[in-house]
């Protein structure tokens, strides 16, 4: 089947599918931000051939799908699945040019759960999740690396897997592990808490593990 069937299907499941009590894309503003992607961030980060496949862990929440925004954020949302001068997606965006000289647009992008939540997600959604809709995205675009931002994606990935799950970020950093023919990275979430909490202390731990992980993707080239 073409990849890009494929990852319809994956989204018509999504539109079709109520998962416990949360809410899906339609449930808001009069379903303008449905799309033909498990996650509206895939807008601006759909190349079904990406070498990199970058996974983030939810969308948006309740709270922010009912607050008002400017009319330029709205149009950005619209067209790119994301608000471009959010702090999240200006550092991924300078990690990918920085270590794989890279754009986001060239890559896969998407998120881990795909419904909008109104509170924290627990473990065991995240990994549904992962199951049903992650673990296939990746099967169907079989990139060379994928890129789990924040501990919480590592863990539903890996669990989803068939592995156990790491106890911190610097485990899991230091566990890569294989799925489908691809190589599955942690790194911490490139947004405002997770950059600072991993650089605790003063000490730019994220482009040192960015730098690492980068080092291996010749090597992963090179095996498919």
């Amino acid at each position: 089947m073409d990849k890009r069937q494929a990852l319809l299907e994956l989204a018509v499941k999504r539109k079709q599918t109520t998962y416990r009590d949360y809410k899906r894309l339609s449930d808001y503003n009069d379903g303008k931000h449905e799309c033909d992607y498990v996650t509206p961030y895939t807008k601006g980060a759909g190349k079904v051939n990406a070498d990199i496949f970058i996974l983030l862990l939810d969308w948006a929440s309740d709270k922010q799908m009912k607050k008002e925004i400017t009319h330029e954020e709205e149009a950005e949302e619209l067209l790119f699945g994301r608000t471009l001068n959010q702090k999240t997606n200006i550092n991924l965006e300078m990690l990918l040019c920085k270590h794989f000289k890279i754009d986001l647009k060239d890559t896969y992008a998407t998120n881990l759960f795909p419904y909008i939540k109104s509170r924290d997600i627990p473990d065991k959604d995240l990994r549904w999740a992962a199951k049903e809709f992650a673990l296939p995205q990746i099967a169907i675009v079989q990139p060379k690396l994928v890129i789990c931002c924040g501990l919480d994606t590592f863990n539903a990935v890996r669990v989803a897997a068939g592995h156990k799950e790491v106890d911190n970020v610097e485990e899991g950093i230091n566990a890569p592990f294989s799925l489908y023919g691809s190589e599955v990275w942690l790194q911490s979430h490139p947004g405002i808490l997770g950059t600072n909490n991993r650089n605790s202390g003063g000490v730019d731990r994220v482009s040192g593990d960015w730098e690492k992980m980068a080092a291996s993707f010749p090597r992963l080239c090179s095996e498919k």
